[in-house]
Formats: structure tokens, C-alpha cells, sequence
């Protein structure tokens, strides 16, 4: 007997206007980062744009900013100026020390028979350090470069995500629904030397190609 979850759209509509607040336990809110009710005032106007060193003092600098924000060149505002920072360091290395063994990313998949993946973060570092090695030696891939990702979502997106940033790689992530033509064009317009992309992914517990036609993918990812 199959199980019908359809819901007709009339009924969806009568909930439309419904609106609930639920507040969260004290005990969630006293675990928040942010509790101090004076954060509003630390960075209102009057301490602007020195505020928000506040926050970026909580990652890790190769070397620290020599000004907060250059207004000159507007609209192309430049913050944290001379600051050298890797946001794959931020998200993976500097946790290895403490919580190398604590779970980075918990993927649930697709399919209910297939077991959730629980990657730590030393797992995750080793993922994302081999793939970023490949970018550099395999396909030549260096800071400034673009990579092009036609994904969808799986561990190996943020993974690819992650190498990219360690070498300092601008991704452009294409939403895996596109077509390829439509990959074809932001592949073009982002100027992309690399397409990283899937043979077939699950959604709606169905086997889906990926739009990119077979031939065009291995000469894309080769």
C-alpha cells in the first residue's frame, strides 16, 4: 500500500498566516555566543568600523590587518587591509589540536539504507589536503585561479569548497539543477579553468545524472 503525503494547496494556504514564537530554553541561550544584550550598542555607528575587529580577533591571522576598512575606492570597499588570513585553516586546522576526533560535518544522505557519514576533523583535514594537492599538481591550480563547482549536496562540496580556499582558488558553486548549458556560461563568465562536478547524485531517492552530457564531463574534469 503506498503512503500518500500530498497536501492540497488550500490547506497549506490556511496556515499561511499563522505566526508563533517559541523561545529557546535558558540553558540553549546561556551556550550562545552571543548573550551581551549590549552588542547593539558596541556596534552601532559611533564605533564603526572598529567594531568589527571584535569578531575577527576570533580567527586565527598569518598576519594581522593594518586598517579595519579603506573607504576610497568606492563602491569596492577593502576590509581588513594587508590582513593575511586562509579560511580553510579557520574551518579545519586550528581545531585539529583540541577536537581532531569530535564530528566536522555529519551528512545525512539521501537514501535511508545508506549509513550517515560522521567526518571528523582530522578526517576532513585529510580529505581536503589530498584534494587540494590535486588541484595544484594535477591541474595547476593556484591562488587567483577559478574553479568552477557543479555539485550537489554531498561531503565532497564543502570538501572541494575547502581545497579551493586552501590554495586560494576562487569557486563559483553552480546549483546542481542547472543545466550545462547554463554550467557552460558561468563557467565562461567566472573565466573557470576547472570544472569539478559528479557522475549522478540521489535527490528524491531517485538516481539523477548530473546535466553536464557524459563526454563533456570527462574532458571538463580531466
Amino acid at each position: 500500500m503506498e503512503e500518500r503525503t500530498d497536501v492540497p494547496e488550500a490547506e497549506i494556504a490556511v496556515h499561511w498566516q499563522e505566526e508563533k514564537y517559541y523561545d529557546p530554553p535558558e540553558k540553549f541561550v546561556a551556550q550562545a555566543n552571543l548573550t551581551d544584550e549590549k552588542v547593539y550598542e558596541r556596534f552601532g555607528l559611533d564605533n564603526f568600523p572598529g567594531c568589527f575587529n571584535e569578531y575577527a580577533d576570533l580567527l586565527d591571522w598569518y598576519r594581522r590587518w593594518d586598517k579595519t576598512l579603506d573607504p576610497g575606492n568606492a563602491p569596492f570597499w577593502r576590509w581588513f587591509v594587508g590582513g593575511r588570513i586562509n579560511a580553510s585553516y579557520n574551518c579545519v586546522d586550528r581545531h585539529l589540536a583540541k577536537n581532531k576526533n569530535k564530528t566536522a560535518i555529519h551528512f545525512v544522505p539521501e537514501l535511508e539504507s545508506e549509513a550517515t557519514q560522521h567526518i571528523t576533523y582530522q578526517e576532513l583535514y585529510i580529505r581536503v589536503s589530498e584534494f587540494a594537492a590535486l588541484l595544484r599538481d594535477f591541474c595547476g591550480l593556484k591562488a587567483g585561479d577559478r574553479a568552477t563547482l557543479h555539485m550537489p549536496m554531498v561531503p565532497e562540496l564543502p570538501i572541494a569548497m575547502l581545497a579551493c580556499a586552501r590554495l586560494g582558488v576562487i569557486h563559483s558553486q553552480v546549483f546542481s539543477g542547472f543545466s550545462g548549458r547554463a554550467c557552460a556560461d558561468r563557467i565562461v563568465d567566472s573565466g573557470s579553468r576547472v570544472l569539478i562536478t559528479m557522475d549522478a547524485y540521489y535527490r528524491t531517492r531517485r538516481r539523477r545524472p548530473t546535466s553536464l552530457p557524459r563526454k563533456r564531463q570527462r574532458r571538463a574534469t580531466r
